[in-house]
């Protein structure tokens, strides 16, 4: 269960879109969590026929939950809607807006060059530094440790957690949040064989991340060696995701853990690859196209598709494969033994 330092008043509640209230008007509550460990302040859901029982009997507070359970519940403080799940994140957002509330300021150990402008309401805290000429943006929050470059730009309301990475020249748009030990920027993995010495490729680029993207927990986006690596808007990326230079990712795409884009690949928008997807460099993968888990692409895919395996065929028939290979040790003890049979007759 998580609890939250500010109370919301059951009257802000029912006010939220596509709701409406049963129960008490004076209702109060402080905390969020599962019928297991509910109190009488605690907020609930029920969008499932399997776990009524356990919201039955639950201590809770106030239930989230659908027309077709409501009148199971009588005398029970409800939020009744189509879509109790999303309702129940659109309170713990209100508590968690509130958490971020911190007071706007520089802490005194932030090291910041005498020329970046940092907005009045933009929250600065310890051990940070940040370089020549960057900008920051009103009501972002820049938690201790992180470094940020010379000339780097960062939109409103933009969150880095803490010893987060951004390298010289990055943009990052508005309402962007990207966690722990991520870097921004690093040098694309460039070499080129030359009289028996690899020899480094300028890395001479940027990264670009667009508006309401957000970036896992030490994860990488590496900078282009012309030009820029681009995240689209809404795009979402797991953590431990390695971005190579110059890729170009569309909007509203999911990027699960352990992926790996080599450099220039393209995903056009609302591509979602599952975890451990590795993309060969030079690619495009078509809008809306789903890859399943540890699946490795080595060749453009279409839009509009669903691919899994290694390499990554259409889904459907990599199904059909995997149900087969089971049978495939007695099939080859069958096929040895007409072999011999043949060899013998011969």
């Amino acid at each position: 269960m998580k609890k939250f330092p500010n109370a919301l008043d059951i009257r802000a509640l029912a006010a939220l879109p596509t709701v409406s209230y049963e129960g008490d008007e004076n209702l109060v509550i402080d905390s969020a969590g599962t019928a297991q460990d509910a109190t009488q302040s605690t907020v609930i859901f029920l969008e499932n026929e399997d776990l009524f029982e356990a919201v039955k009997e639950s201590q809770a507070g106030l239930i989230i939950t659908k027309q077709e359970f409501a009148a199971k519940l009588k005398g029970r403080n409800l939020l009744i809607t189509e879509k109790p799940y999303f309702t129940m994140m659109l309170i713990i957002e209100r508590w968690l807006a509130q958490e971020k509330q911190k007071e706007a300021g520089i802490h005194e150990s932030a090291v910041i060059a005498p020329d970046t402008e940092v907005s009045a309401t933009a929250r600065v805290e310890g051990g940070v530094t940040i370089g020549s000429g960057s900008v920051i943006g009103d009501g972002c929050i820049i938690e201790a440790g992180c470094a940020i470059g010379e000339r780097v730009k960062i939109g409103a309301h933009t969150h880095l957690y803490p010893k987060v990475v951004i390298y010289d020249e990055c943009e990052v748009g508005a309402h962007v949040i990207i966690h722990s030990g991520t870097v921004i920027g690093a040098d694309g993995f460039g070499y080129a064989l030359i009289e028996g010495v690899q020899r480094k490729i300028p890395q001479i680029g940027n990264v670009i991340i667009k508006d309401y993207v957000e970036i896992g927990a030490n994860s990488c986006v590496d900078r282009a060696t012309l030009g820029s690596t681009i995240i689209g808007e809404g795009t979402k990326i797991d953590n431990l995701v390695q971005i190579g230079h110059n890729c170009v990712i569309g909007k509203g795409c999911i990027l699960c853990g352990q992926v790996g884009l080599a450099g220039s690949t393209v995903l056009e928008d609302y591509v979602y690859l599952a975890g451990q997807v590795g993309v060969a460099g030079h690619l495009t993968i078509g809008a809306k196209t789903m890859v399943g888990a540890q699946s490795g692409i080595t060749g453009n895919l279409p839009p509009d598709s669903t691919y899994f395996g290694y390499p990554a065929i259409d889904a459907g028939k990599m199904r059909r494969i995997m149900a087969v290979q089971k049978y495939l040790p007695d099939m080859y003890r069958d096929y040895l033994a007409r072999q011999k049979e043949k060899k013998h007759q011969e």
